[in-house]
């Protein structure tokens, strides 16, 4: 994946934090969802990839331009322990969603019995 630069666009992004999970909704409609990466780090979901041309291929003359093309980046600090290896992605009618199960960090603590 790469970094942002000045040449990227930023997707408008929804995150909702449930009991269970962290539920990331990104707007990037006219995308094959084998141009779109994904990658967890740590406490951060880096989304990339590049959107196409939406029309009109050949010479062209705009009379307005609003739709961003090329290169986008989002990373989103997600606010609460997760379970990385517990993600999943869907892309459907221009949303993406991606899910991260929470982690309890109290499921983690154990008792050591002493022999």
């Amino acid at each position: 994946m790469r970094f942002p630069s000045d040449l990227s666009w930023e997707p408008p992004v929804d995150v909702v934090v449930t009991a269970e999970e962290v539920i990331v909704v990104v707007d990037i409609a006219g995308m094959d969802s084998d141009s779109i990466n994904i990658v967890t780090d740590g406490g951060k979901l880096k989304i990339g990839g590049v959107r196409g041309s939406s029309c009109c291929e050949g010479s062209r003359q705009y009379n307005q331009i609003e739709i961003h093309i090329g290169r986008f980046f989002r990373e989103i600090d997600i606010p609460v322990p997760v379970d990385q290896e517990k993600t999943t992605a869907r892309y459907d009618r221009g949303m993406l969603e991606i899910r991260i199960a929470r982690d309890d960090p109290a499921s983690r603590v154990r008792k050591v019995e002493i022999e």
